[in-house]
């Protein structure tokens, strides 16, 4: 339970979690849920940060060719849903 929630916060949640159709409960242990997986991948940055420092940079071209390696990649997996038919 969570005390002192300003009323106007409080209706500002209950309208959002009504907008999905979920309850209070529901909504807020989504966002609790969220907020630690966020936490989680802060950590898991920091530690591969801390790992990677002082290591020379990937050479621009690597680096190139990777992200246009994860750009075709989604836009296959984005093909192949809008592909799939409706069930």
């Amino acid at each position: 339970m969570i005390r002192d929630v300003p009323a106007a916060d409080l209706e500002q949640i209950r309208s959002a979690a009504a907008d999905q159709g979920v309850s209070l409960q529901a909504y807020l242990r989504d966002a609790v849920h969220t907020q630690a997986a966020q936490l989680r991948r802060r950590v898991a940055v920091a530690r591969t940060a801390e790992r990677l420092r002082g290591r020379d940079a990937v050479p621009e071209t690597e680096r190139q060719a990777v992200l246009e390696a994860i750009d075709d990649a989604h836009a296959e997996r984005a093909e192949q849903l809008t592909d799939r038919p409706a069930t």
